[in-house]
């Protein structure tokens, strides 16, 4: 219910006049007006979920999901690749050992 202007005057008085007399008082009474931790934490928690900020942590959880796989995938390629041979050397000796391997069993005739 609205109050009318002489009601809020009157209030107004009221508040100057305890303010004047007892201002420990009215510094407490006056902490009822403000808003509480819990309802500034339910603002806060309101503000994290609005739709820009889900749209924006949904893009940055969908790149770091496709980024880090990607980069760890070609870490660990480069770890197994075969070693370049060094200057000078051929690659015949690696094919003529891999010629020289025969089976340990052959199939039944």
């Amino acid at each position: 219910m609205a109050l009318s202007m002489e009601e809020q005057r009157i209030l107004a008085e009221i508040e100057q006049e305890l303010a004047r007399a007892e201002p420990a008082l009215a510094a407490r009474l006056s902490a009822f007006g403000r808003p509480s931790r819990a309802v500034l934490l339910a603002s806060s928690q309101k503000r994290l979920r609005s739709p820009w900020v889900l749209i924006v942590a949904s893009l940055i959880a969908l790149v770091m999901l496709t980024v880090v796989p990607v980069v760890v995938y070609a870490l660990v390629s480069l770890r197994t690749m075969p070693k370049p041979h060094p200057a000078g050397h051929s690659a015949a000796p690696a094919q003529h050992h891999a010629a020289a391997v025969q089976p340990v069993m052959s199939a039944p005739r």
